[in-house]
């Protein structure tokens, strides 16, 4: 009978205390917007000793466990983009969620190529970058179609075309400007 107790009041103290870790879980919560599909979420974490932990985690709305208790610098790739940082020196206390509402971050851009060439690809770049092919060209987001939401930071960007017929890549909007939870429209 001593046993039986000893062993009820050892389970109830496993199972405590694995609620009570679990309850100590640091988690981000990503809340996605209409503007664009988010493809995969990908988390750096510098530790206190200051290395830096990759990981990466297929977009789902249920909260990412994070591993640790470092800084993380995350970064969203929507669906057939390039990664845009979303948050940077993020730290979540033990047993919080942080929420991170992408609308508040990032804007988009959708370009309409009705009086643009035929294009193998769309570029987003900075306003004094000389476009795709140049030395020290720097995409910041990329399409491989026309219509397609691309995501990025607010700010003003220039519109680059590669053509499909191996043409050089033409500048075909000078300054577009982005604001956050908005959508902008080239080209209709």
């Amino acid at each position: 009978m001593v046993t039986r107790f000893a062993a009820i009041c050892a389970g109830l103290f496993i199972a405590a205390s694995v609620a009570l870790a679990a309850d100590e879980d640091r988690k981000l919560s990503i809340v996605p917007t209409k503007l664009f599909a988010v493809e995969s979420v990908m988390l750096l974490e510098t530790t206190k000793d200051g290395k830096v932990k990759p990981q990466t985690v297929k977009f789902s709305e249920k909260p990412i466990v994070l591993t640790g208790d470092g800084t993380y610098e995350v970064f969203l790739k929507p669906k057939g983009g390039i990664p845009v940082r979303v948050a940077d020196k993020l730290t979540v206390k033990p047993g919080a969620t942080h929420e991170l509402k992408v609308g508040d971050v990032l804007g988009s851009v959708e370009v309409f190529g009705d009086s643009f060439p035929r294009a193998s690809k769309v570029v987003l770049t900075d306003l004094k970058d000389d476009g795709p092919g140049e030395k020290g060209h720097v995409a910041l987001q990329v399409a491989k179609e026309y219509r397609v939401e691309m995501a990025i930071v607010p700010g003003q960007y220039a519109v680059w075309v590669v053509p499909d017929n191996g043409a050089k890549p033409q500048r075909v909007v000078e300054n577009v400007r982005v604001q956050a939870g908005r959508s902008t429209r080239v080209g209709d």
